[in-house]
């Protein structure tokens, strides 16, 4: 009995040795795993929104210069006999064409301004309006456009775009707009203004309306009608609001402008049958009920190019874009 309870003591101390070099012995660490490195999503590339292809009296001055080429060819081929005139001729009355075409869109952008009577304005005669101004340049990317002012005491505005690209793009307001609008107001109809410079439509729609003013006589009425009908549409005009949202992000901003014009009048002066549709909104309410094409139409909510409404009631507008 004795021996055996020795031998437990001889025992206890070998176990404790044993667990002190266990805990002696170093701890192997697992090795570190490699970081995986994170993939990197590529950004897909933005969609290329193409315009949709508008009705142009470039074309038709084309036409008619190949065809009178034409004529002139046939009648010195059959004096003289040589056929080799006939091309040269006909490419020399396209060349022709489409000269006479680019004199007259040349002319369009100074041609449209001056149907409004405008008086220039700086930064300091209007700083709150040019503080606007140049952020919301800043913002949408559009180059800071020149600025003018009209005497109506009216809500409105008139933007023109060079279609060569070598003038300043214009926006006139009236003086009731940079009267009467507060400045979160103004901001939305700056931003409304700058939209349609923005679109890609407004040097198409300056091009037209001057080119039918200039050549309007050499331009039969139905093709002058077709041609302004399709450089402006009530689609442009929507499009155009969701612009203006994009420039601000506060559509309530651009909303209180326009029911701030609908509570003022949008009528203005210096308005002409071929510049309606370079207006923000209708300036001339009376227009469609003195055309004779405009029965069946809402002449108080809508104004006309030839027979066709363009400008969208305000109250359209408005609703759409509470919409948002």
């Amino acid at each position: 009995m004795a021996n055996t309870q020795q031998r437990k003591k001889n025992s206890t101390p070998s176990r404790n040795s044993s667990a002190q070099r266990q805990q002696a012995r170093p701890v192997q660490k697992a090795p570190a795993a490699k970081p995986v490195p994170a993939k990197v999503a590529v950004p897909a590339k933005a969609p290329v929104v193409k315009l949709e292809k508008r009705f142009s009296l470039k074309p038709y001055f084309l036409i008619v210069g190949a065809f009178l080429g034409f004529l002139v060819g046939v009648a010195l081929t059959l004096i003289s006999g040589l056929v080799a005139l006939l091309p040269v001729l006909v490419a020399l009355g396209v060349g022709s064409g489409l000269v006479v075409y680019r004199r007259a869109a040349a002319q369009s952008f100074s041609l449209m301004n001056s149907f409004v009577v405008t008086q220039e304005i700086n930064n300091e005669d209007h700083p709150r309006l040019f503080n606007l101004l140049d952020s919301l340049c800043a913002v949408s990317g559009v180059s800071v456009p020149a600025v003018g002012v009209t005497t109506d005491a009216t809500v409105n505005a008139y933007v023109v775009a060079d279609p060569l690209g070598v003038e300043q793009s214009q926006i006139v307001f009236t003086d009731g707009a940079l009267r009467v609008m507060e400045l979160i107001e103004l901001e939305g109809f700056i931003a409304a203004c700058l939209a349609r410079v923005k679109s890609g439509r407004l040097e198409l729609q300056t091009e037209t309306a001057g080119v039918v003013a200039a050549l309007g006589k050499f331009i039969p009425a139905g093709l002058a009608r077709k041609a302004l009908e399709a450089c402006f549409t009530q689609q442009d005009v929507f499009d155009a609001d969701l612009k203006a949202c994009g420039i601000t992000r506060f559509p309530p901003g651009l909303i209180a402008a326009y029911e701030k014009m609908s509570a003022e009048s949008t009528v203005t002066s210096g308005v002409n049958p071929l510049n309606v549709h370079l207006w923000l909104a209708n300036p001339k309410s009376a227009f469609a009920a003195n055309s004779s094409n405009a029965s069946g139409r809402d002449a108080s909510s809508s104004t006309v190019i030839g027979s066709e409404v363009v400008h969208p009631a305000l109250a359209t507008r408005l609703a759409l874009l509470r919409e948002i």
